[in-house]
């Protein structure tokens, strides 16, 4: 679950919108009119305190509440986005029931906090991570964890786009010369670092690779083409694909959990949103694109061939497209496919 939280009508919504685009589109349910049963199972929930003090007034009990709303919010749907004002600041308010409202929100706003996969705060459309996987940057500090080489930097809606556009003609234009049949495998590398034009593996960014991962998911999926995710250096070049994909083709599957530090973005990407992720360790892939020098020629089958398109570069960081097509085999004599070269 990603969390939003910030003082009213500061651009949360359009935040998260904007930022997220695989809720770009999606219609949310507004805790000042939806009913409880259509706020529980939406992908999108915005003003969830309104939600809290329209059942405190219908006559939930405050401790019923904060045992079980935030819990019944998770279990319903787990990969939400949930929005909120923060109501705890300012002068206490005279009446009983205002304060009442506020601490609910407060202690149900700390337990979902707790369980959300990224707390974002926004102050004037802009958003400021605050947590990240279940953990603080205090914690991480405590700990002694190295958050060194992550991009924390939240880029504008106009520079994601850019990249969104990019990476969505690049794998277009691949797929419209490159041979591809459905059922095919198609590889590609990413390095968010080097599409901010820094050095592979120095800057990883999250969004970015949700971003570049998002939009090549979606024209593989149109295809029915399936898509791996080539992991960094550190995990070994190793692969996330679905598990139909492994199983189809006969690898076997290793276990590993990609990270920003440990597998690269757009691999973490690939694994947070793939239907069923596993890793394997190496595939004979039809088709891939490298984005930022990744060298994913060793997981291509033999024989590639480099395939031309327009789009040269991802922000900074260089493209390089390759097929595959049958070995030649017998000589001067022998005669080939046409329709296979």
């Amino acid at each position: 679950m990603i969390f939003i939280v910030g003082g009213r009508k500061q651009g949360k919504e359009a935040f998260a919108r904007e930022h997220f685009p695989k809720w770009k589109d999606e219609k949310c349910a507004d805790g000042k009119s939806a009913s409880w049963e259509e706020f529980l199972k939406t992908n999108f929930g915005i003003n969830l305190h309104e939600m809290v003090r329209r059942r405190m007034e219908e006559g939930a009990k405050a401790e019923e509440l904060e045992r079980d709303m935030a819990e019944e919010l998770l279990r319903e749907c787990p990969e939400r986005i949930l929005i909120t004002d923060e109501i705890g600041c300012g002068i206490v308010p005279m009446d009983a029931f205002s304060r009442c409202y506020r601490e609910v929100v407060g202690r149900i706003c700390c337990q979902l906090a707790g369980k959300a996969q990224e707390v974002w705060r926004v102050t004037a459309g802009i958003g400021q991570k605050i947590k990240q996987k279940g953990e603080t940057m205090m914690t991480q500090e405590k700990k002694g964890q190295k958050t060194a080489g992550i991009n924390e930097q939240v880029m504008s809606g106009e520079e994601l786009d850019s990249l969104r556009k990019q990476a969505g003609d690049a794998v277009r234009e691949f797929l419209a010369v490159g041979k591809m049949k459905p059922g095919n495998l198609f590889v590609v590398g990413c390095s968010s670092s080097e599409i901010v034009s820094s050095r592979i593996g120095s800057y990883s960014s999250k969004e970015i690779g949700e971003v570049v991962y998002q939009e090549i998911w979606e024209e593989c999926e149109k295809n029915q083409i399936y898509l791996a995710a080539q992991c960094c250096e550190h995990l070994n070049r190793a692969l996330i694909l679905e598990r139909e994909a492994a199983e189809k083709y006969g690898y076997e599957i290793v276990n590993v959990v990609p990270q920003l530090k440990a597998g690269g973005s757009f691999a973490t990407a690939a694994y947070e949103r793939m239907k069923e992720p596993v890793a394997v360790e190496r595939i004979s892939a039809h088709g891939g694109m490298d984005i930022g020098d990744t060298l994913i020629g060793m997981h291509l089958r033999q024989v590639a061939v480099p395939v031309r398109i327009e789009t040269k570069c991802i922000g900074k960081a260089h493209v390089v497209c390759a097929r595959v097509r049958p070995k030649f085999i017998g000589g001067i004599r022998a005669r080939y496919d046409e329709g296979k070269l």
